[in-house]
């Protein structure tokens, strides 16, 4: 138990001694002209409970059971399906964050690195040399990733390296921003 608390204080501290902070933490801020949080509309899941009911309500009250049980089912349960996938869709990601220019959505990525690569990755992104990130060898399993959202349009990339330090993922450079070609050749990289 006691070694279990030293590794609890250990990993603490790696955390609270990073000097970046994380990039989910910092996205809005980092390039505050260029990036907003939008909400999705509710219209798509109030129509989804608004047609599952209305099938629903077909089902139990005009097809006759006496006559046709099992159709009278299968139309409550496709209601009941549509009706779930409205209420799931209501309760999925209602928020995004979106290149306000274009007004493409960022998506996040991350890949994997081989940790004898880091130096390699951290010269990359220090020289904003990104068309070199293709030379990078991917690994399944690593310490050492590049965490990134990048535009659906490939014209905007935040990218940051994290290093897995027991149980957290560790900020280890601050948040870079790509525009244009840059951005497209790290998007290139995501793929």
């Amino acid at each position: 138990m006691k070694k279990v608390n030293q590794l609890i204080v250990q990993n603490y501290k790696v955390m609270s001694d990073s000097k970046f902070e994380y990039i989910d933490d910092v996205l809005l801020n980092v390039d505050k002209d260029k990036i907003e949080k939008k909400k999705k509309s509710p219209i798509k899941p109030l129509a989804l409970l608004i047609l599952g009911a209305a099938i629903l309500w077909y089902g139990a009250n005009y097809i006759n059971t006496a006559q046709s049980d099992t159709l009278s089912s299968v139309v409550i349960m496709i209601g009941l399906g549509v009706a779930a996938w409205g209420i799931v869709a209501f309760l999925v990601k209602k928020e995004r964050y979106v290149y306000k220019p274009t007004g493409k959505v960022l998506k996040k990525h991350k890949v994997y690195v081989a940790a004898n690569q880091s130096s390699r990755l951290y010269d990359i992104l220090e020289q904003n040399r990104y068309d070199d990130l293709q030379s990078l060898t991917r690994s399944g399993q690593s310490n050492l990733s590049l965490e990134a959202y990048c535009s659906e349009d490939e014209q905007y990339a935040l990218l940051q390296v994290m290093e897995f330090i027991p149980y957290n993922d560790v900020p280890m450079t601050p948040v870079k921003v790509c525009e244009g070609t840059q951005a497209k050749q790290v998007a290139y990289f995501l793929k």
